[in-house]
């Protein structure tokens, strides 16, 4: 991500098919219950003319079809019109009826069958009565007869004398099929085209019939036994949710610094910065090598890496280092793996593809060879892990697509297990009959271009694109996995693995091969994630947010390491990572570093001072006597237990497939991230698949969905199970279940949302009005009223059955801003709340006062960066000038960097703060936080009984939970017409009089705004000339929406 910035639990169950074909035995069962058809008028002809080739026409009847092994007489007549065609063809007389080749030439006359007489239909139904069957065809029943084959006499002249060979008929084709087996494989499979063979040229091999081609369902892998870990071996355990590094009963606080020594010079720069590290106390290290896929090459590789090794143990005598580990591809690779070779879109070699198995087989044996040499090195002691690298496994915006053979065979094997090898659900997921896993390519390339207006992928001919950004990621995911088996079973589980993976919040195209961040997090091979702060605002002031969603690694029983890459300026060395910016000032670089320390000890996790081209970043004895500080607060927080969040931020990373958009993606993902962090509340961020496979989730009193576009069937059990109650708050943001496992399914939206939502017109603009100033949730919109703008295609509104509407879209005046309360009077743990705004833009105020709503305490209102999961509680300024933050009941505040009390048994907690600056507090009753601070770092670093690692799954009954869902054309607004009933418009009831409320005048509006003018509400008159309660339901009337929705009869 930082090099290539500016270049490069479970497989989803498809959706099934919409019908199963019917079994053999039902389908002959059907046919035998069917009365035959009656002889079309032009098979009457043709047999009149083969008995006498005089006669133009001759009708008779027969009884039903002849056998599907006899075939049809042709002639020259042209096929009869269908019915409803305006015009017939004219016959081609120039052609004679000619004998059908490869016929016995000497054959009996064919028997003459009964005429049947015609039906009649009676008007009056009787009832049936028991008959002999052989006295049904007296009565005028057809019946079925059975008669041997006979051949048919030779004609005048051959097809091939006549020119071409005459066109078969619709009968003619159907009998010869209708020995076909009807199934599911027989469906899928191609037609070919039969040919007819005489009984004298027919041998067993061409009667015999052909084998049937059953499509086997794709075998899973068998799962790999798990490496059992030593006792003594270091390790990820979590204590009080709180992953932590143990190794030998000592736990190693998670601050970490990073240096590549890829030079002599920088070498002796970076093992400086570890003899400065250690004497800070700080010995776990990352120190970057190679690693070329070359076996010849391994012992190479293990002498750098033991040279480094041993170098960094002579400047730090405590060193735990942890080796990152790239795989180099050898020279002239591309000639040794072909399969493994592409190009980008600029026609450069790519990378070899993470999909060649040739390729990474000979990488694995690599790393296998690598751990077991380095093992017997006399540096073994000070090695505990390997991170495992490879440009941090992601594929760079505009790069393209991986289009190499290896790539195809495997997407193949992808789609077929992905649709658990049922082409009838392909071809109907991707809308193409074609479709088959034999042939299935890669999708090409596309450059989201000015006049796309879709910012997701909504057609089915569009999901050979959404399939493949998953294939990718996938594939990733599983190499990945792969090499961390191999570190374990190689290292017999002494050696800790990890990788950089899971950028979920900062890659905007679908390509980029992290959106498998959950099935990476369900690995056991895999003990910890590292990634950069996002680049976009990470000076002093910025947020410098996760890229990831960070709170899912320790409900998963992961460390995160947060890679603090900062550039600063005591390096006289240029660097090409323009887009990382400069720490200018060191009050500025003081400042960053304690906001990510700050916010690792809200969120429990790690961080890694980074020297990321070894030119001497910190080579100062002030950065590291702050990490002296660091640590002691890293102690602390291994004494607290981790509680909940208040707010739960909800990202489905799997989603992320369908964007084409990357404004959109900013505005409903990143700008959402930004907004929570500045909304003062206690926020976790989370993967939504977490809340379906994880067995203890956080309780929170807010839950916002970012992008709950693919709601698949387990995210429906888990909402409805989990969240639907105990007066909780769900937030949905712009759309939510647009699909179900990728297929379209905005009528179930309701049952999640509790809100069923619709489209609105082609094109329309977004842009909100605020009806209701009173209620809570709007008061924190400007007070013009207005609330984002512009046009994103497609966007919703709600149905606002038993809802109150707070704001409709200006453009179209549908409902775009919702509140649907859920009240159980015999159940008030049942209660809950859903909103629903179909904006993109949500602001802090907005984030605020859902918290409030809800219930939350609300820390800062001064929209500066807060990490707060109490006892730690982390401001980061953006301006300056005084701050008051508001603290709970009781509380106090013990001011960490300061190490004094600020307030004792305050409501609030006062300080003069400047621009950029960070400030760190313990918060909470006054003797916890003294017990805390009289904790003895030795007592928390200490853990001589592991705990056993939960096995931390669950799965829902899915059957309880079903709910009745509203179809969207069921509500209809009333007084519109049936024939337009399915558009939909916000119109003035006019089923019963009004009267209009006395007008008020508008307030004097101060010069230079704009006076807003209140609106006049009308009440339905009763019957004595009163203001009456109006029918419409909760929440229009006091609105004057005016509006009043009735069910379809």
């Amino acid at each position: 991500m930082r090099r290539k910035k500016q270049s490069d639990d479970i497989t989803e169950a498809p959706a099934d098919s919409s019908a199963e074909p019917a079994s053999p035995v039902e389908a002959s069962s059907e046919s035998q219950s069917k009365p035959a058809p009656k002889a079309s008028t032009r098979g009457r002809r043709r047999k009149a003319a083969d008995e006498d080739p005089d006669a133009k026409q001759l009708a008779f009847d027969v009884e039903g079809d002849p056998p599907a092994n006899e075939a049809a007489p042709e002639t020259s007549d042209p096929p009869a019109a269908p019915r409803g065609s305006r015009r017939r063809k004219k016959p081609d007389v120039s052609a004679e009826a000619t004998p059908e080749p490869n016929m016995a030439k000497d054959a009996p006359e064919p028997v003459e069958p009964q005429r049947k007489p015609k039906r009649t239909r009676s008007k009056v139904k009787d009832e049936p009565a028991t008959v002999d069957p052989l006295e049904e065809f007296s009565v005028g029943f057809p019946t079925f007869s059975f008669r041997a084959i006979e051949p048919r006499p030779p004609r005048s002249q051959s097809p091939e004398a006549r020119g071409s060979v005459p066109r078969k008929s619709r009968d003619r084709r159907r009998r010869e099929h209708q020995d076909l087996e009807i199934t599911a494989a027989a469906a899928v499979q191609p037609r070919t085209r039969q040919t007819r063979t005489s009984a004298k040229d027919r041998t067993p091999e061409a009667t015999a019939p052909e084998p049937q081609t059953v499509v086997e369902e794709p075998k899973k892998p068998e799962p790999k036994p798990l490496i059992p870990i030593p006792a003594d071996a270091p390790q990820i355990v979590v204590r009080d949710g709180i992953p932590s590094l143990v190794r030998e009963g000592k736990v190693i606080p998670p601050l970490a610094f990073f240096g590549s020594p890829t030079t002599e010079e920088r070498s002796a720069i970076v093992f400086e910065e570890i003899h400065m590290a250690g004497a800070a106390g700080v010995h776990l290290h990352f120190l970057l090598t190679e690693l070329e896929v070359d076996r010849s090459a391994v012992s190479e590789s293990v002498a750098i890496a033991s040279y480094l090794i041993s170098k960094a143990a002579e400047a730090d005598p405590e060193a735990q280092v942890i080796l990152r580990l790239v795989f180099v591809s050898p020279t002239g690779w591309e000639s040794s793996y072909p399969d493994a070779v592409y190009s980008d879109q600029s026609g450069r070699l790519a990378e070899p593809s993470v999909a060649d198995d040739e390729y990474w087989d000979e990488a694995r044996k690599c790393l296998i060879d690598f751990i077991k040499q380095i093992r017997k090195s006399a540096v073994s002691q000070h090695l505990i892990g390997i991170h495992l690298e490879r440009g941090e496994w992601f594929i760079a915006d505009g790069v393209g697509y991986d289009t190499s053979r290896a790539a195809t065979r495997k997407f193949r094997d992808w789609a077929r297990t992905r649709y658990n090898g049922d082409e009838v659900s392909l071809r109907a997921a991707w809308f193409n009959g074609q479709a088959s896993f034999a042939n299935l390519e890669i999708p090409p390339f596309q450059t989201p271009k000015a006049e796309d207006v879709s910012f997701v992928r909504l057609s089915r001919k569009e999901r050979p694109w959404v399939d493949y950004h998953l294939f990718l990621s996938d594939a990733t995911a599983s190499r990945v996995a792969d090499l961390a088996y191999a570190v374990k079973e190689a290292s017999a589980g002494y050696f800790l693995a990890g990788v950089s993976y899971g950028y979920t919040f900062e890659w905007a195209h679908p390509a980029s091969g992290h959106l498998s961040l959950g099935k990476i997090l369900r690995t056991p091979e895999i003990d910890f994630v590292a990634g950069p702060p996002s680049y976009r605002n990470r000076e002093p002031g910025g947020a410098a947010p996760f890229p990831c969603p960070v709170d899912s690694f320790p409900l998963n029983g992961k460390l995160y390491i947060s890679e603090e890459d900062y550039k600063t300026a005591i390096s006289s060395y240029a660097e090409s990572d323009d887009f990382n910016p400069v720490i200018k000032t060191p009050q500025a670089l003081e400042c960053v570093h304690w906001r990510g320390i700050g916010a690792a000890l809200a969120h429990a996790s790690g961080v890694c001072w980074m020297d990321l081209w070894g030119n001497g970043w910190l080579k100062t004895s002030t950065i590291w006597n702050r990490g002296t500080q660091a640590l002691s607060k890293f102690i602390q927080r291994m004494s607290a237990p981790l509680g909940g969040p208040d707010v739960a931020v909800f990202i489905d990373e799997r989603a992320l497939a369908y964007l084409v958009d990357k404004e959109s993606f900013a505005q409903l993902v990143q700008n959402v991230r930004e907004s929570v962090l500045r909304s003062g509340l206690s926020a976790g961020f989370y993967l939504l698949s977490d809340l379906a496979h994880r067995e203890q989730f956080p309780e929170s009193k807010v839950y916002i969905f970012l992008n709950a576009w693919d709601m698949r069937s387990e995210h429906r059990a888990a909402i409805k199970a989990r969240l639907q109650k105990s007066g909780k708050v769900l937030f949905w943001l712009y759309a939510a279940g647009l699909f179900d496992a990728g297929r379209e399914s905005l009528e179930r939206a309701r049952e999640v949302t509790g809100i069923a939502l619709k489209p609105q017109p082609f094109h329309s603009r977004t842009g909100t009005t605020i009806l209701n100033r009173r209620h809570p949730l709007c008061e924190a919109f400007p007070d013009r009223g207005v609330v984002g703008g512009g046009t994103m295609v497609p966007s919703y509104f709600a149905i606002p059955e038993e809802a109150t509407v707070l704001g409709e879209y200006s453009q179209t005046g549908l409902p775009s801003f919702v509140v649907k309360e859920f009240r159980d009077p015999s159940s008030p743990e049942n209660n809950w709340t859903s909103v629903f705004l179909g904006e993109p833009s949500v602001s802090s105020g907005l984030i605020r006062s859902l918290g409030q709503y809800a219930g939350a305490h609300v820390w800062n209102f001064h929209n500066d960066v807060v990490h707060v999961r109490p006892p730690f509680l982390t401001i980061h300024c953006t301006g300056e000038g005084q701050r008051a933050l508001a603290l709970p009941a009781n509380f106090s505040a013990y001011d960490l960097l300061k190490g004094d009390w600020s307030t004792i048994e305050s409501a609030t907690l006062r300080f003069n703060a400047l621009d950029g600056s960070t400030h760190l507090f313990l918060v909470g009753l006054r003797e916890e936080l003294q017990a805390l601070l009289a904790v003895s770092p030795d007592d928390a670093l200490r853990m001589e009984d592991i705990p056993t690692r939960p096995e931390n799954t669950t799965r829902f009954d899915l059957d309880t939970l079903d709910v009745s869902i509203v179809q969207l054309g069921e509500w209809i607004e009333g007084g519109v017409p049936e024939e337009i009933s399915d558009e939909w418009f916000l119109k003035p009831l006019a089923t019963e009089p009004f009267e209009e409320a006395p007008f008020e005048e508008p307030a004097t509006e101060e010069p230079g705004k704009v006076g807003r003018r209140r609106r006049s509400r009308r009440r339905p008159m009763d019957s004595n000339g009163g203001r009456g309660k109006s029918n419409a339901p909760e929440g229009f009337d006091e609105l004057g929406l005016g509006v009043m929705f009735r069910k379809r009869d």
